[in-house]
């Protein structure tokens, strides 16, 4: 499916009942600090770091806690549906100060697989609106992962078997083209992008930022980590072009940054703009010549900075199916620290198997970082806030549907 395609899509009658947009008052939000459990207890009398307020610009977390985008592969055409609804709004209900929804295509061609998010049409508005206001009058916030999946696009869903007509492989796009650029045997080999696609692709970011606005999205998150589109731009490793996109630094970030332009200007100012990058390849040690690592990222967070970024979420690898990662607790903690600490006024999120309260405390408590994310935690339990919340002594607000649970009678 080309990124000129599924532009409009077939709509059914719908009976709107006012009722259905009920919603209870939460008094306070879900997560928020009420006051240590026990009051005894050395310290209680102090609010944790992940327990107090955090704003950027208009935006106001209860805690500072954060549902890092996880790919659901439940989507047809690109569109959310009562699934995502349950899946995110469980997160506000459990107390996550900001959920970011996952990686959301801006061109049906920038989809990781068919069964993938989008947002390159007007019809996925609808959906996305829903599942904001849900969020909302739970009194959490919502964010959505503006993508483009580059040399890793139409490939396998996970869950199940889309039939051949829902791929794309001739229209996988990339910094730079043919079988030596394919991300590994399994993935077709990408053409690459020509100038005026690049110029295309910053403009169906800009569109996708107009559309999160419309839905109430309190950010956007621009997701230029993890192997995709505009990773593979940065990377030496995947960019291999002569022209003003390829080979110096600033050539290999200027795609990029026209993005993080576009968006700004598309989205409205009084409210902030996330970007994920990947802080190194993980190759150093099994492919020869340069490759992407944390002084470049450094150097791309500040001119993000300038362009318009308010926070940088820092992840890593992705981009080279050799990437060599030893995974531990909090094992890219450092590259977020390294960041925050070279790019002063430029808050941080830290992730990474990040798993309870304590060691997330201890983050902040470090200046390592501004904000925690979290993912696979919280599928493993959603609550994973509230987890957190008595590991560090906190009593949290609960919604208020579920406050009998805090009961023993």
């Amino acid at each position: 499916m080309s990124s000129s395609q599924a532009s409009s899509f077939t709509k059914e009658p719908a009976v709107v009942y006012p009722q259905e947009r009920f919603h209870i008052s939460q008094p306070a939000s879900p997560g928020s600090y009420l006051g240590p459990i026990d009051a005894s207890l050395p310290g209680a009398d102090k609010p944790p770091l992940l327990f107090q307020p955090f704003k950027v610009k208009d935006l106001t977390l209860a805690n500072r806690v954060i549902v890092a985008p996880m790919c659901m592969y439940s989507s047809q055409d690109g569109f959310m549906n009562a699934f995502h609804m349950a899946h995110l709004g469980s997160f506000a209900i459990h107390g996550a100060g900001l959920i970011l929804t996952e990686a959301s295509a801006v061109q049906a061609r920038g989809r990781i697989s068919p069964q993938d998010a989008g947002i390159w049409s007007d019809d996925h508005i609808h959906k996305m609106k829903e599942i904001a206001e849900m969020v909302h009058a739970q009194g959490s916030k919502i964010g959505v992962q503006l993508a483009h999946a580059g040399r890793k696009a139409s490939s396998q869903a996970p869950y199940s078997q889309p039939p051949p007509t829902e791929y794309w492989p001739d229209d996988v796009v990339s910094a730079s083209g043919g079988e030596a650029f394919k991300w590994s045997d399994h993935y077709v080999a990408p053409r690459e992008l020509s100038v005026e696609e690049i110029k295309e692709t910053v403009r169906a970011f800009g569109e996708a930022a107009v559309r999160a606005a419309k839905a109430g999205m309190d950010t956007v998150e621009i997701h230029g980590a993890h192997g995709y589109l505009l990773h593979n731009f940065l990377s030496p490793v995947s960019n291999h072009r002569t022209d003003a996109y390829g080979g110096s630094l600033e050539n290999r970030a200027r795609f990029l940054l026209e993005v993080i332009k576009e968006v700004r200007s598309q989205f409205p100012a009084e409210k902030p703009i996330f970007l994920r990058v990947s802080a190194t390849d993980w190759v150093e040690k099994v492919i020869d010549g340069p490759s992407w690592e944390i002084e470049q990222t450094v150097q791309v967070a500040k001119w993000a900075k300038e362009a318009g970024v308010d926070v940088i979420h820092v992840s890593s690898g992705g981009n080279v199916a050799q990437q060599q990662i030893t995974a531990f607790p909090g094992y890219q903690v450092p590259f977020a620290e390294r960041v925050k600490k070279e790019v002063p006024g430029l808050h941080v999120v830290a992730v990474g198997i990040l798993t309870g309260g304590k060691q997330a405390e201890q983050v902040l408590e470090h200046e390592q970082a501004d904000l925690i994310a979290v993912a696979r935690g919280f599928l493993r339990e959603p609550s994973f806030v509230l987890s957190a919340a008595r590991e560090l002594n906190v009593k949290a607000k609960l919604s208020q549907q579920y406050e009998r649970g805090r009961r023993d009678k």
